[in-house]
Order: structure tokens, then C-alpha cells, then sequence
């Protein structure tokens, strides 16, 4: 059983770093459509496309691009909340507070390396530490790790229902995470000794993408495109070795039939004497030979079409439109990107929606019941506790990453939305980061107004364009009724 084992992990290896280490790469060693059937089957094999996932991101700059868009589109730069309290004294201190700990935490960051993680090595894990260089009253941050380092205790039996790091409860949720314990491989050898430490579900953060019969199976999202990989990369490897050839002996010897082939008319008398140089020009050719280029390889736009393809492959796995997976969008105009953006931008608010609930509703829970507890954090923090004393009711908004580039086209969207109540305008001052009832009271006192007449203005001055579409009153429509009332 290990031998055979031992001989399918060889074969997977092999064909994943066939053209990386040199190796005569055969594809019958192992089918491209049966890797996934064995990874989910198979933890080894798991490891296996988890390391040449860590080796694509390290040498590959488009497979890096495809994974860093992915975490940072689906984050933006941080997640800012709403409070959704009725006190809205309680609501701006919350949000003002939330987003200091978030910026002096660096949390933004957390959250894209556990997306990060999650699409490279199939989960992120994000476990709770005391950060002592923060300037935050507050001290919670994170350490994000990969499914590479959760490890399967050396002591573990079936009956524990550990599988890969991960141990499952009677339901086969999971319950537990083994991480490897670096203070262990750094400090200590003995083989008796404990070498990971445990972290229940309830004590670190965890997200997957990676669900197969019931069961968390950490595989990277683009391990669709490893069996593309390795043929792209020999063909590269072949063309670049081609080009040194080339570059290396620009030109090539050319025989003269008439002298060197076999039915040669001069064979039986054969030219003599030398050819006449330049000065200081060194003689080498023979009588007979000339100097001839060598012909054009492939050409540099089939090249180039190859390489995208290289990062078009990977990014079709994650939903990933292919003008921004290569960052070119030259041969794209406006209307053609809009639609290959759109089901990026559905992949991102899905990725979103299944976060929330396990990554930013569950860090900031975390965060709530520890600033709950300071001094001079909430100015009514006692009566607040009271009310809220496991969370308080909030929303997560994310900026807007996918608008048009024309900043005027975005203004007039604004504005019907707003026209239309499709957003508001907490919404959009949240997407920027700022506090909405602030920054209204700020312009009202600049221009030396009470609020409500300034939010008035406001909301009065919004177009009634959408109004009229939506009761069939168009402007064209007004304008033909004219003339035809003209006429």
C-alpha cells in the first residue's frame, strides 16, 4: 500500500516539475483529468499541487498577479462597517473606533492574506495574537498561515478524525486546526515531544473555497491549470534556447552543391585556390562554402499571444476576465470590457458575502468584546454593553472597485442612484472611508447652515431623470410630444 502510494506522489510530482528541474516529461505517467479525483482521495497528493502552487507564485508573475487581483479586488484596501444602532452617537463612535484598530492593525491586510492563502494553498487561517508594536488600545491582530502548514499530530489515529491538519467533530464539521509549531522545528528534536499545536474553530478565523464530500480539501483554485503549466513553460524553454542559438551563431555555412554533394559535376576536379579576402579578414571558409543566416524562429507577436496565455489559462479558473489578468486592456474598448468585468464583479461580491460571516462578522466580534471592555474607548460604554452585550448590529461596506475610469460618468451614476434610493449617501461616504453624519455637519458649518437645511438642499437637488424614465415620461418623449403639439 505506501509503495503505491509512494509511487502515485512520484508520478504527480514528476509531472508537475518535469520542464521546471529538466526531467524528460512523459504524460502517461499520469493523466491531467484523474489529478483531481486522487488530490481529493489523497492528502500526499494534495501537498504536491499545494508546493508547485507555492513554486508558480515565487517564479510565475502572472500567476502572482492573478492571486494578488483576486485578494485585493475581493478585500479593496479594508472592509469599513455601519452602525445599524438607533443611537447615532453609539454608531460614529463604533465606526471611528473600528477603523482605527483596522488602520493601526493593519488588518486590510489580514483579510487579502486570507484570501491570498486561501486561493494558493486551498485555505487561510488566521490565528489571534497580542501585537505589541501597535499604538491602538486595542492590541488584536493576526497571523495568517497556509493549509502547508497545518500538519496531522505523529500520535493521531482514525478514530480522531484528524485529515490533513484538520480534526472533524461527530458531523464532520471542523472542530480543530493542528498548526505546525515553529518553536518545535527551531529549539527542540525530540521525536516524543509534541510538534503542532491546536487551535479550536472558536479561537482562530479560517476561509475555503475548497469543499468535497462534506469535507474541507485545501486544493489551490487555479489547480485546473497545472496540467496547462508545464507544457506552455517546455515550449517557452524550447523557443528560448532556439533564440540563444540564434544570438549565439548568427550565421551558418552554405555548401555548394555543385562541389560537396554526391553527384557533384567538379568532383574529379575540384576548385582550388582561396577565396580573396578583405585586409585583416580572417580566412576560414573553404572553396565551395559561403555564409548564409540562419531563418526567423517564432515570431515575437506568437510569443507574446503565448505568454498571455500563460496567465489567461490560470485566470479562467477563478472567473478572472483575461484583459485583467495580463493588466491589458489595449485591445478592449469600453463596452466589451464592461462586459467581461461584470462577472468578475459577481465573483467578487460572492466571495464577499461567503467571507462575511466567517472572517469579518467573526473579527469583529472578536474585536467588540475586547474594546468593550476599555476605559475611555466608548463614552457610554456601560450603557452600551447593556444593550449589545455580544455584538453590535452593523454592516460591511467595500469601496467600489469596479466604476467606470471617466469621473464624470461616475458622478451622474451617483446621482441616480441616489435619484433612484439605490444607494444612499452613508453608503457611499462609508465606500470612502469617511463617516457620513460627520462629513455632512462639516460642510453644513462651512457654509454656515443648520444641517437639516443643508441635507435638504441635498436631497432636493438630486435629478429627477430616473423618476421620469420609470413613469415613462423620457425627455425625447417630452420633446417629440412638443413638436408634434407644434405641428
Amino acid at each position: 500500500m505506501k509503495s503505491a502510494i509512494k509511487s502515485i506522489v512520484r508520478k504527480v510530482s514528476n509531472y508537475l516539475y518535469a520542464s521546471q528541474w529538466g526531467q524528460e516529461f512523459s504524460y502517461d505517467l499520469l493523466p491531467p483529468e484523474k489529478i483531481r479525483a486522487i488530490a481529493t482521495i489523497n492528502p500526499l497528493i494534495r501537498t504536491e499541487l499545494v508546493k508547485f502552487s507555492r513554486s508558480e507564485y515565487d517564479r510565475n508573475p502572472y500567476y502572482q498577479s492573478v492571486i494578488n487581483k483576486l485578494a485585493s479586488h475581493t478585500i479593496g484596501p479594508y472592509p469599513s462597517i455601519i452602525g445599524l444602532s438607533p443611537e447615532i452617537e453609539w454608531n460614529d463612535t463604533l465606526e471611528d473606533n473600528y477603523l482605527d484598530w483596522m488602520r493601526d492593525n493593519k488588518i486590510g491586510w489580514v483579510y487579502r492574506q486570507i484570501r491570498k492563502e486561501a486561493a494558493l494553498t486551498g485555505i487561510g487561517i488566521a490565528i489571534p495574537f497580542k501585537n505589541k508594536n501597535t499604538l491602538n488600545p486595542v492590541s488584536l491582530s493576526y497571523k495568517v498561515y497556509g493549509s502547508d502548514c497545518l500538519k496531522t499530530p505523529y500520535d493521531a489515529v482514525p478514530s480522531d478524525r484528524i485529515y490533513s491538519g484538520i480534526e472533524y467533530d461527530e458531523n464532520w464539521e471542523p472542530y480543530k486546526f493542528h498548526v505546525i509549531d515553529k518553536d518545535y522545528n527551531e529549539t527542540y528534536t525530540p521525536s516524543s515531544r509534541k510538534d503542532t499545536k491546536e487551535y479550536t474553530v472558536d479561537e482562530l478565523i479560517y476561509w475555503s473555497r475548497g469543499y468535497e464530500n462534506g469535507m474541507i480539501t485545501a486544493l489551490p483554485e487555479c489547480y485546473a491549470a497545472f496540467s496547462f503549466y508545464p507544457f506552455i513553460r517546455r515550449f517557452l524553454q524550447a523557443v528560448i534556447e532556439g533564440e540563444e542559438f540564434r544570438a549565439s551563431f548568427p550565421m551558418a555555412i552554405e555548401l555548394d552543391a555543385s562541389v560537396y554533394s554526391p553527384n557533384a559535376t567538379q568532383r574529379e576536379n575540384p576548385p582550388y585556390g582561396e577565396f580573396e579576402y578583405e585586409p585583416r579578414t580572417i580566412k576560414t571558409l573553404p572553396v565551395g562554402a559561403s555564409l548564409r543566416g540562419l531563418p526567423s524562429g517564432t515570431s515575437s507577436s506568437d510569443k507574446d499571444k503565448l505568454i498571455k496565455t500563460f496567465a489567461g489559462v490560470c485566470a479562467t479558473t477563478v472567473e478572472m476576465p483575461f484583459n485583467i489578468a495580463v493588466s491589458d486592456s489595449s485591445n478592449s474598448n469600453m463596452a466589451s470590457a464592461q462586459v467581461d468585468v461584470q462577472p468578475w464583479a459577481n465573483k467578487i461580491e460572492i466571495d464577499r458575502f461567503d467571507m462575511e460571516p466567517e472572517v469579518f462578522r467573526k473579527s469583529m466580534k472578536r474585536w467588540y468584546s475586547i474594546a468593550i471592555l476599555k476605559e475611555n474607548l466608548f463614552a457610554n460604554r456601560y450603557r452600551i454593553q447593556q444593550r449589545y452585550p455580544f455584538g453590535f448590529p452593523h454592516t460591511n461596506v467595500f469601496a467600489d472597485i469596479h466604476s467606470h475610469p471617466d469621473p464624470a460618468k461616475r458622478a451622474n451614476a451617483r446621482a441616480i442612484d441616489l435619484a433612484s434610493g439605490a444607494t444612499t449617501l452613508n453608503h457611499i461616504y462609508s465606500q470612502n472611508g469617511k463617516n457620513a453624519r460627520r462629513e455632512l455637519k462639516r460642510d453644513a458649518d462651512l457654509f454656515n447652515v443648520k444641517e437639516d437645511q443643508f441635507l435638504e438642499t441635498i436631497l432636493v437637488s438630486r435629478s429627477n431623470q430616473v423618476i421620469n424614465i420609470l413613469e415613462g415620461s423620457d425627455e425625447n418623449d417630452t420633446v417629440q410630444s412638443t413638436n408634434s403639439s407644434k405641428d
